[in-house]
């Protein structure tokens, strides 16, 4: 399981720095994943070190042989982050530049085809009760299932409240989520009556628990839990990493974008008409992210080439690992 402590001789400071981001309304979950990667980094290689020097920084900002360019830049934003806040508090600390890049494209990411899919859920529905946990094999399967049906980010799963979802009309409010911002999504009616199921074997146990997903105290889920949750489905499932992509939590969210544009192919869809309205359920930012996803279409389904992805290629950026 992934440590969740900062050890390394920068630790308070690094603390200060997420309760400041904190302070100002910031869930800050990713990039306190990345700083504490970094902490394990200073132990690694600068285990004396009590100043944010270049050299430490600039030898963290390295990419790494499977990362993405999204991904990388993601990472080093959060050190670039931290020697700003490092500075203002008067620090002699080293900022990284702007400018710094992982390449020119970034690696496609993991999309699940069905029959990985069926494996991983077939695994997920089968798994036996752990002596540690009451409840994990009754919640892998439906907190899952409602990343991939609903394309959730992996945080919007973890945050969902029992309140949040209505089994009747299906409605489901996604709180709090990228930039703070809020959203309505609706699930399909397959996923409503396996909540349903869910909830009568979770409420047995955590009877006043007010999160939809559990763990093994009734509280939700910790990103590193969540995590540790995912890797021993996809490796008890023996799903593999193809080439250079390796499945990741996101994966749900890619190939949930990913499968409904083809399905929408497949029917003879117009699909410019349809990609506004899967950029609103998704909640981007920017309705560029959502035509990011045609540039995998081809990768995936050899059968596309009536549709003329080159319209836009002017327009589709490089998506934020966390979009």
């Amino acid at each position: 399981m992934i440590r969740m402590k900062f050890e390394s001789p920068l630790r308070h400071k690094e603390e200060a720095f997420i309760e400041f981001k904190k302070e100002f309304g910031h869930a800050y979950d990713s990039q306190t994943y990345h700083l504490l990667d970094f902490d394990r980094f200073c132990i690694a290689k600068y285990p004396d070190a009590e100043k944010l020097t270049e050299e430490m920084a600039m030898q963290w900002a390295v990419i790494k042989p499977t990362e993405t360019s999204n991904g990388y830049l993601s990472r080093i934003t959060t050190l670039r982050q931290f020697g700003k806040y490092l500075t203002m508090m008067g620090e002699d600390a080293f900022i990284l530049p702007d400018g710094l890049k992982g390449g020119d494209m970034p690696l496609l990411p993991y999309v699940f085809s069905m029959t990985a899919l069926n494996t991983f859920f077939s695994y997920a529905d089968t798994m036996e009760r752990y002596y540690q946990s009451t409840v994990r094999h009754l919640v892998a399967p439906v907190m899952f299932r409602y990343m991939y049906c609903c394309g959730l980010r992996p945080v919007e799963a973890r945050r969902l409240c029992r309140e949040d979802v209505n089994l009747r009309t299906g409605r489901i409010f996604i709180r709090a989520s990228k930039y703070n911002k809020e959203r309505i999504i609706y699930a399909p009616d397959s996923l409503l009556a396996l909540t349903k199921n869910y909830l009568t074997e979770i409420s047995v146990i955590f009877p006043d628990s007010t999160a939809l997903f559990v763990d093994r105290k009734g509280c939700h889920f910790s990103q590193s839990t969540h995590q540790y949750l995912f890797e021993h489905c996809r490796d008890g499932s023996g799903i593999k990493a193809s080439g250079t992509k390796a499945p990741n939590m996101y994966s749900f969210r890619h190939s949930f974008a990913t499968h409904r544009i083809y399905q929408w192919y497949s029917a003879g869809k117009d699909i410019g008409s349809l990609l506004p309205g899967l950029s609103a359920y998704m909640g981007h930012s920017h309705y560029s992210h959502t035509l990011y996803y045609l540039h995998f279409i081809p990768e995936l389904f050899s059968d596309m080439a009536g549709l003329d992805f080159e319209q836009f290629s002017g327009i589709i950026p490089e998506v934020d690992a966390d979009d």
